[in-house]
């Protein structure tokens, strides 16, 4: 490593423990008052290594996804988003919404998709909406994207009693299926 040229951060990983003072450098996305989401980036050898504090939203979890090699991530922060670029210590966007209670990302559409109460918004790198999918009717969370198709679940009904998993074709945007919950066969 030289300092003109440092390694590529291409690893990612969160803290859940927040480090003591002096161990890493710190850099700071978004604000640090309150929750904070705290995420080491490294070398593939774990010597050039720095750690990103993110302010984190009112709800959600936090997850990381590298959307870009070698060293671009999303990182969803408890319904905040941000992608970084790692080597450069960068901020490339950021996406802040009280009301979103899960995010995740489609790396083939470079697309952030952002789940509320009842929508899930596609959303680009300048903040723009580009769709919105009614889905449920109350919460949406445990997105999870395997090939172009996104999962999750929600409660699709008022009055369902436990929230149901759904399958969503990212191409056309289209409910694939719900999953019957198991106490409905009784």
């Amino acid at each position: 490593m030289n300092k003109s040229k440092p390694e590529t951060c291409e690893v990612a990983e969160i803290i859940y423990e927040k480090p003591l003072s002096g161990d890493f450098e710190e850099l700071l996305f978004g604000s640090d008052l309150g929750n904070t989401l705290w995420v080491k980036f490294s070398d593939k050898d774990g010597i050039n290594e720095w750690v990103g504090k993110f302010g984190v939203g009112g709800r959600g979890s936090g997850r990381i996804i590298k959307i870009l090699e070698p060293d671009r991530f999303f990182i969803s922060a408890g319904g905040f988003a941000y992608v970084i670029d790692a080597t450069a210590r960068k901020l490339v966007w950021r996406y802040c919404e009280e009301d979103v209670l899960d995010m995740v990302y489609d790396v083939q559409k470079n697309l952030a998709i952002a789940a509320d109460y009842t929508k899930l918004h596609w959303i680009n790198q300048e903040n723009k909406v580009l769709a919105v999918k009614d889905v449920a009717v109350d919460g949406i969370r445990d997105l999870k994207i395997e090939g172009r198709i996104l999962s999750g679940l929600a409660y699709k009904n008022y009055g369902d009693e436990k929230e149901q998993k759904f399958w969503l074709d990212l191409d056309k945007l289209k409910i694939l299926r719900w999953e019957k919950p198991w106490w409905k066969f009784w």
